[in-house]
């Protein structure tokens, strides 16, 4: 596994584009590693964007709304913003009292250093960042690669997460991309359709997983459902005004469909494959003002996120044995996200 470092590579916030001959482009930005935008042909070849996303590129990059953005060095919410490694505890420098998505100094705020390859086949876009120890309360140097690959074979995306680190530490990592397939996000997500091969989540309770529970209606996705179907139920408006879980797979691997979101409309079609074990579903519950794609001013409920990860805050809770989120000093982080674009029928 090749590493760069941030010397010498360009290190200017940036924003780069890819396109194949499916029609799909897609724009990235250097600061967070992060998914601008994608524009992906309906099924009457209209090309838009199937992206929530900020208007401003002058603005985009330092939002805190995460939009696009990889998320980390962990991904969502870390209980009272510390943790207890080997014995030692680390605080992490957060405005959010549970040190959302890596806090202040997350990586979505970085900027990364990045190289372009077009190959017959694909283009791909390295970016690498050298995190230093303590940066935003987490331990050891941390080397890390995010990986995008656009697809000429095949209509689809993969982000792939390299990293490795001289001392144990914390890392969960994902894309933190607002989906709206109705194309330039003409409408709200209440008559997308989301399936999730999912019979098991995680139990919310003040943002925080407290334990693994079967998926009641309301929650469940396993058959396909309108995600406006349930939506607004008094339990889920009380909890998380709207969804906000992280749903467990039944079956992992690159081999799974294990996320479709499709909008009948524009007869879009959006296939996730991943190697990770969970997806954090967010349905956008709470916005900021900016100034969105759609030229309005940013709407709960006008995207879906689709958090590809590790469960959040296993390091403290004791429901989960498996702490996948700890990546030990002699270990490799290697984990994959894959989009596939399409439209009914494809």
């Amino acid at each position: 596994m090749r590493f760069y470092n941030n010397w010498g590579c360009i290190n200017l916030t940036s924003y780069i584009e890819m396109s194949n001959s499916f029609g799909t482009m897609v724009t990235l930005c250097s600061v967070g590693a992060s998914i601008y935008d994608i524009k992906t042909p309906d099924k009457d070849n209209n090309n838009e964007s199937i992206l929530y996303t900020i208007k401003s590129q002058t603005i985009f990059p330092y939002d805190n709304s995460y939009y696009g953005k990889t998320i980390g060095r962990t991904g969502g919410r870390i209980a009272g913003s510390k943790f207890k490694l080997n014995g030692k505890e680390y605080i992490i420098n957060s405005d959010d009292p549970n040190g959302l998505h890596g806090g202040k100094e997350g990586l979505s705020f970085k900027d990364f250093s990045h190289i372009k390859k077009i190959c017959d086949d694909y283009t791909e876009v390295d970016f690498s960042y050298y995190s230093k120890d303590k940066e935003s309360g987490y331990p050891g140097n941390l080397e890390l690669m995010v990986i995008y690959r656009l697809y000429n074979t095949v209509n689809k995306l993969t982000v792939r997460y390299l990293a490795k680190c001289d001392e144990d530490t914390l890392l969960n990592l994902s894309n933190h991309s607002y989906f709206n397939l109705s194309g330039n996000a003409k409408d709200n997500i209440f008559d997308h359709n989301l399936y999730i091969n999912a019979s098991k989540m995680e139990k919310i309770e003040k943002l925080l997983p407290k334990e693994i529970v079967y998926c009641d209606k309301i929650y469940s996705f396993k058959d396909g459902h309108k995600i406006g179907d349930y939506i607004k139920s008094e339990e889920i408006i009380k909890n998380t005004n709207g969804y906000d879980y992280p749903y467990i797979f039944d079956e992992c691997g690159l081999d799974k469909d294990n996320i479709i979101l499709s909008e009948k409309k524009s007869g879009r079609v959006l296939k996730v494959k991943t190697t990770y074990p969970v997806v954090v579903v967010y349905t956008c519950n709470y916005t900021g003002e900016e100034i969105m794609n759609n030229n309005k001013v940013a709407t709960p409920y006008y995207a879906v996120c689709l958090e590809c990860m590790y469960h959040p805050n296993t390091i403290n809770s004791n429901f989960l044995s498996n702490k996948k989120d700890i990546l030990r000093h002699d270990s490799r982080y290697d984990e994959t996200i894959e989009y596939y674009f399409g439209v009914e029928n494809d």
